[in-house]
């Protein structure tokens, strides 16, 4: 059983992810949404007072942590033709932000004490695949970040993966929603876009996380990208 830290956990892959793994391990919940468990604390972690102030409460809980997983993100488009600083702003608060503000929260609570972080990113940091400008570009910020940032944790047995998935499948997710509105449209975007012909299952992140969460060799500052060759 381990010490687990969901961020991001109140809808779609993060709430999948605290399900399954909430079940045999201590699973406590970051959102910015509500959340009915016994460990949950509302924490927008764009901001850097509020994510200081949940690690202290997890603190209180957890003496340690054995994983954070980051699940933070927002890729609808904010803007019209062409994105505005405010536009970027935006976007970076939603995918970026959070993850340097929960890294340094942890490193003030917790010290050096060792633990796993795996930050769920987006091809759409990897490749130009038509996703909105302000979101790719943070998502490419975070891929980059994480890659320097690594190196910095590792030194304090600290070990930060990135996951980067294409197209998921979820029911309420926006591809659950544009298969509900336009189901030929979004099936032949798949067959001319992806070469497996095949959405992203949610369970393929889940045991890629299990993966990282158990592997005694410890991978450092990779970007496993789960996309069925979308960006090939």
């Amino acid at each position: 059983m381990k010490n687990i830290v969901i961020c991001g956990a109140s809808k779609n892959l993060g709430y999948f992810l605290f399900k399954k793994l909430d079940i045999l391990n201590n699973v406590f919940l970051l959102s910015r949404s509500k959340i009915k468990h016994k460990y949950f604390v509302k924490t927008d972690l764009s901001n850097l007072t509020q994510a200081t102030r949940a690690f202290q409460r997890i603190k209180k809980k957890f003496s340690k942590i054995d994983v954070i997983i980051f699940c933070v993100g927002n890729s609808k488009k904010n803007y019209k033709d062409f994105p505005s600083i405010k536009d970027f702003n935006k976007s970076f608060s939603d995918n970026f932000y959070p993850l340097v503000n929960l890294i340094n929260s942890y490193l003030k609570n917790y010290k050096n004490k060792p633990t796993k972080i795996i930050a769920i990113s987006s091809i759409a940091g990897v490749k130009n695949i038509n996703a909105p400008i302000t979101y790719s570009v943070a998502k490419n910020s975070l891929n980059f970040y994480s890659s320097i940032i690594a190196k910095e944790l590792a030194a304090k047995n600290i070990n930060l993966n990135i996951i980067s998935p294409g197209n998921i499948l979820m029911e309420n997710n926006n591809w659950g929603k544009k298969l509900r509105i336009n189901k030929k449209n979004t099936l032949n975007y798949i067959k001319q876009n992806v070469p497996s012909n095949k959405f992203c299952d949610p369970l393929e992140i889940l045991n890629i996380c299990k993966l990282l969460i158990e592997n005694k060799n410890n991978f450092l500052g990779s970007n496993i990208i789960v996309d069925g060759g979308q960006i090939l």
